[in-house]
This record gives structure tokens, C-alpha cells and sequence, in this order.
């Protein structure tokens, strides 16, 4: 496979293969866009336009079980549930069920069977009540503790499968009768949890879902697509469309960046809707696509230049190099970040910001702010210095992309390797996939974040190596930061060729940097870091990356 750094001064993109296969189902188009809206809660006539001044066409909303049933009979005839009626011929939406009501079981999560029978009635008859309203997604990051109450969340996480799947299949049946045309969505999943997953769909949810919805707030948007491969590892999720129902941003000046660069990853990763949270401020803190004041923010700028330039239209994969991501959708438009360096559009070429709008001048690209290049031809980059990158090339076993380091645990003297782990398979768990060493879980290792053990003298330390591919001068950069909470701080050595660089206990963040050196080819660059004194709560932040030297 080409490499940029193995190439002469420029690279065009179009010589270059992609690094991550685009998954199975879905894969091969932009993603429908929603927005997640709150009309359930509080009906806003001015939000409600501006959001189709926008030209928002999907919403992810409610109608509350608890505002419609009145003495067994169902009555839409307040604003916040009748909202759907206002909904556009061009516009639709999902309706998430989740709450209890006041007459069953307490108002608590349903968990006997009239109160599931009576929850199940409900969605039927709401969907039967609104013609557009397309999906029922069941339940609301069921996984989690904050939307679900009383035994079922009292009894705890190993009994949650089989009580949410019980709500489920009633569910599944009585929208199924009422309305065969709505898709059924289930999980109703806070992260991509593939070990809570694998014991739900043992039980055999897959045959009650059209669709599998999700929250990927804990994955960052370039680890997308590799954990959603190992998701797709579960009997029953090869080929079953996948809808991200909430995804969002807290930092407005970082949130259209990383709309764009999830939806680039969503569209190859087989996610065939994907939800932005939320449509309009909700008091969370996260960056809403309508300020109070009614006007589009940057970020629901850039969530219409993708509907313009993306929603739909087919999809390729067009990454350069495990450094750089991209994502061309038909005919003409490329969505481009990564490493930075130098980027020239091809002749006829427009660039634009994530917001769409038009950039002069030297481009360079991003890690955080992707451009958008609009027109036929390549554009041309610069060289790639980085060698190798930790958080660019990490991988699980058996998935597609390519790791540039080898990654294992030192427990004293003993060589222990990392194995997969699915994520939520226990409590104190990571909620995605993640590495750990044989035989001990609590020694972890993600792509930004690790986790040492032990402490004394029974330290288990990561080890993450790099082999030099050939004679070089390079300069090699970890940034360290161990988490507020640890106890003593973590301990840092750096080595190359077995001669050590660094060795120094580290207690806040820390960016060290190599002077240029020279690397024979197979010479071992090596990071190891374990804990202190003991282990206390050291999560700890990371990132190793080599460049060339000059």
C-alpha cells in the first residue's frame, strides 16, 4: 500500500487507496439527517419554522404516553401532542417511547405485563394517530441509568436485556399490526456497547427491530467505523441498519468540525440515519443546530451544506493514508481532514469551510475542521511527515486497518498481550470496545486513553512500540495527562534501541518532544507507562506520534 511519506514532495489523492473498508449495509450513501427536537415537551410555533427554514425534513421527537392516556382512551389535543399534525409532506419523524405512566406500575419503567401491553398499546396508537411519523424508536439509552426508573433500574445492568427486550417485542407487535409500514427501532443505546449487545441479542432481539439505534457520544468520529465493525461481529448485526439517533457537541466552535467528520465516518460505516443533538437549546450544554434567537448557528450551517452536498448521494472512501480522512459523495464533493499540511485544490476547484462557506487562499489541513472541496479533479497535497500515529492507526484484531505499533502489557518481567474486549460486558467497564491485558480487564487500553495497574512490585505497564521501516531521522512526540483523580501521578519511560530517553513520573499533562534522531530500520522506539506508586485513578489521556525529522 502507498504511503504519502514514501512519495515524492506531492500526493494526489486519486493514486491512493482507502484505509478502512466501508461496511456492509448503508455504507455507500449519506445518511438521512434528523435533528433532535423537544416539541413533546413544550410546542414552539417559531422554532418549529426556523427549523423548516432551515430545512429540516426528519426530527427524533415524543409523544408522551402519559399526556395521551386518559382514563384508557387516547386524546391528542394539546399542543405538545398534537405537534406531529404541523409536519410538512417533505418532512417527517421518529417517535422515541420510553416514559412510564402514572397509572402503570407506578409511572416507573414498565415491567409487568399489563404495564408493558398498556406501553406497547400506546406507541400503536400514537403512530396510527400520525401518518408522519415514519419510526418508533423503544427506549432511550436503556443501557444507562439517567431513563430508566423503579426495579427495572433498581435490579441492574446484567437483568436489562431481557426487561428492555420484553418491552421491545410487545412493542415491535403492536406498531407492526397497527402500522407495518413504521420502522421499529431498537437497542435504544448510550454509546456502542457490542458486550451488552451480544447478551441482548442472544435473547433474540434482532427479530423485533428494523434497526439498531444508537449514541455515539464516547466515540471519537475517526474510531467510528473500527468499532462499528466489531459491533457488526454480533450474530444478527452483519447486515442490520444502523441509525445514530443523537450525536452531538458541546464546544460551538469546535461542533461543525465534528458534525462533518461524523457524518463523513457514519456514511462508510453503514449508519443509514444520523440525528444531530439538539435541533434547539436544550439547557444540556450541548450546541444546538437554532439559537433561542431563531437563527441557524455554524453548526447548522454546516448541517445543511451537507444536506445539500451529501445527504444521499453515493459514497467512497477517498483516505489518502492512515493520517488523513475523506469522504467523496457524488458527484463532485470531498470532505477532507487529518495531519496537518499543505492541501491545493485541483483547477476549478471551490473550497468551503465546514459551514459551507468559501475559503481563498493556502489551504492546510485540519485535524478538527474538514474543508469541503466541490468540483471534478484531485486536489493535491503536500507531504506527509508523520510516520506513525497512536490514535490514527489504532486497531482491533481482526479489523481493517492497519496498526503502526505493537501494543502489549509488561506485568513485571512478563510479556502479557492485549485482547479485545466488547465494552459494558461488566460493570466499571469501558461502554465501547477497548484492549486489555489477558486475564485483567482493569488494565486497559483505547485509542486515546490507557490505564496501567497494580502498583510496587507488581506494576503492569503498557508498552506501545514503534519499529522504524527503514534508516531515518525522525522526532518522536507523547502527550501524557493522567486524570485529575490519580492518586500519584503515572510513570513515563521512553527508550530507543533499548537506551533510555525519558524516564520521570508524570502528574499533569505533559507534551515531550524528541530532539531529531536517528533510527536504524527495525530500531524499537518504545512508550511504556505505568502507575506510580499504585494505580488510583489513573485513566490517562495519550498520544504518540512520529514524524520525519526536518
Amino acid at each position: 500500500m502507498f504511503r504519502a511519506a514514501h512519495l515524492a514532495p506531492a500526493l494526489v489523492i486519486a493514486l491512493l487507496a482507502p484505509t478502512v473498508a466501508a461496511a456492509p449495509v448503508g455504507g455507500d450513501v449519506g445518511p438521512t439527517l434528523g435533528a433532535a427536537s423537544n416539541f413533546g415537551q413544550h410546542w414552539q410555533p417559531g422554532m418549529f419554522a426556523a427549523a423548516r427554514r432551515l430545512g429540516v425534513r426528519n426530527f427524533r421527537d415524543a409523544v408522551y404516553w402519559s399526556e395521551v392516556e386518559q382514563h384508557h382512551r387516547y386524546v391528542f389535543d394539546t399542543p405538545d401532542t398534537s405537534w406531529p399534525d404541523h409536519l410538512a409532506p417533505d418532512q417527517t419523524t421518529s417517535l422515541t417511547v420510553n416514559n412510564g405512566h402514572k397509572g402503570y406500575d407506578n409511572g416507573d419503567t414498565p415491567y409487568t405485563p399489563g404495564a408493558i401491553q398498556a406501553f406497547a398499546a400506546d406507541a400503536a396508537a400514537t403512530l396510527k394517530r400520525f401518518p408522519r411519523a415514519d419510526a418508533v424508536e423503544v427506549g432511550n439509552e436503556v443501557n444507562a441509568q439517567n431513563f430508566v426508573s423503579g426495579p427495572v433500574k433498581g435490579e441492574g445492568l446484567a437483568q436489562r436485556p431481557a426487561r428492555y427486550l420484553a418491552i421491545l417485542k410487545a412493542t415491535y407487535a403492536a406498531v407492526k399490526s397497527a402500522r407495518p409500514d413504521v420502522r421499529v427501532l431498537g437497542g435504544g443505546l448510550h454509546s456502542i456497547p457490542v458486550g451488552y449487545v451480544k447478551r441482548l441479542f442472544a435473547l433474540g432481539a434482532a427479530q423485533y427491530m428494523d434497526a439498531l439505534a444508537f449514541h455515539p457520544y464516547t466515540t471519537p468520529p475517526e474510531q467510528l467505523a473500527r468499532q462499528i465493525a466489531v459491533l457488526r461481529r454480533v450474530p444478527g448485526l452483519a447486515r442490520m441498519p444502523l441509525e445514530a439517533t443523537e450525536f452531538g457537541d458541546p464546544n460551538p466552535k469546535t461542533a461543525p468540525g465534528t458534525f462533518l467528520r461524523y457524518y463523513c465516518q457514519m456514511a462508510l460505516s453503514g449508519v443509514t440515519r444520523a440525528v444531530w443533538y439538539p435541533l434547539n437549546p436544550r439547557g444540556d450544554g450541548l450546541t444546538p443546530l437554532i439559537g433561542a434567537d431563531l437563527v441557524p448557528t455554524a453548526t447548522g450551517r454546516a448541517f445543511s451544506a451537507a444536506q445539500r452536498l451529501m445527504e444521499h448521494r453515493a459514497v467512497t472512501n477517498a483516505a489518502p493514508d492512515p493520517f488523513t480522512y475523506a469522504c467523496r459523495f457524488a458527484p463532485d464533493t470531498l470532505v477532507i481532514w487529518g495531519a496537518p499540511r499543505r492541501i491545493t485544490p485541483a483547477p476549478g476547484q471551490r473550497a468551503l469551510d465546514p459551514e459551507g462557506q468559501p475559503l481563498q487562499g493556502p489551504l492546510t489541513l485540519s485535524e478538527g475542521d474538514p474543508l469541503i472541496l466541490i468540483g471534478p479533479g484531485m486536489p493535491v497535497l503536500g507531504p506527509q511527515r508523520v510516520l506513525a500515529d497512536s490514535y490514527d492507526q489504532f486497531a482491533y484484531p481482526g479489523g481493517q486497518v492497519r496498526d503502526g505499533f505493537d501494543r502489549y502489557v509488561m506485568d513485571g518481567a512478563t510479556r502479557v498481550p492485549l485482547v479485545l474486549m466488547p465494552g459494558q460486558e461488566a460493570g466499571g467497564r469501558p461502554w465501547t470496545p477497548y484492549l486489555a491485558a489477558r486475564g485483567n480487564p482493569d488494565v486497559r487500553l483505547q485509542a486515546d486513553t490507557l490505564l496501567p495497574g497494580g502498583g510496587g512490585a507488581r506494576a503492569w505497564r503498557i508498552v506501545q512500540d514503534w519499529h522504524a521501516p527503514g534508516a531515518l531521522r525522525v522526532v518522536a512526540e507523547v502527550w501524557l495527562a493522567p486524570a485529575k483523580r490519580s492518586a500519584d501521578g503515572v510513570r513515563l519511560r521512553i527508550s530507543l534501541g533499548g537506551r533510555l530517553l525519558e524516564d520521570r513520573v508524570v502528574t499533569s499533562a505533559l507534551d515531550w518532544k524528541s530532539p531529531p534522531v536517528s533510527v536504524a530500520k527495525g530500531e524499537v522506539l518504545s512508550v511504556s507507562v505505568g502507575p506510580n506508586g499504585n494505580a488510583q485513578g489513573d485513566v490517562t489521556t495519550y498520544r504518540i506520534t512520529i514524524r520525519r525529522a526536518g
